[in-house]
């Protein structure tokens, strides 16, 4: 233990080691990644708020409502279907009972509070499975034959 004590001695505060991990190539990779994320662009992340594909905030017709946590796997089957078909769509993350409780907004829009919802052009949705084939006659894939 005191070996260990000894090497941390030699990077000084908490904010010197901060300076040093912004400063490598991996920490600018990241906040590139964060700008990207922050303007509904870059990889799929369960921060994204907005995911837009090259396209306008305007172009938006989907808002998903989804597991604040991201483990719920009803909610990740219709996130990798939007992300696959490039659906632009925005995310509202709602905690999952385990979690505390749902916001009374939600539940106004939801009743029953199950998770996961989408909004398309102002009319909810429930069901993984119905929202799933919603998308597939709405949107085809990007890049496959009409």
């Amino acid at each position: 233990m005191a070996s260990k004590c000894i090497q941390l001695e030699g990077l000084g505060t908490w904010d010197a080691l901060r300076e040093r991990v912004l400063a490598t190539s991996t920490a600018a990779d990241l906040q590139k990644e964060l700008e990207l994320r922050s303007t509904g662009n870059g990889l799929p992340h369960t921060d994204c708020d907005l995911r837009l594909f090259g396209r306008q905030e305007s172009d938006v017709r989907v808002t998903l409502y989804r597991d604040r946590a991201a483990w719920c796997p009803y909610c990740q089957k219709v996130w990798l279907l939007l992300e696959e078909k490039r659906i632009p769509y925005k995310v509202h993350k709602i905690n999952m009972r385990s979690y505390g409780d749902k916001p009374e907004w939600f539940l106004k829009k939801i009743p029953s509070g199950l998770l996961p919802v989408i909004e398309i052009d102002g009319q909810m949705i429930t069901e993984s499975l119905r929202i799933m084939q919603l998308f597939e006659h709405t949107y085809k894939l990007e890049g496959a034959p009409a």
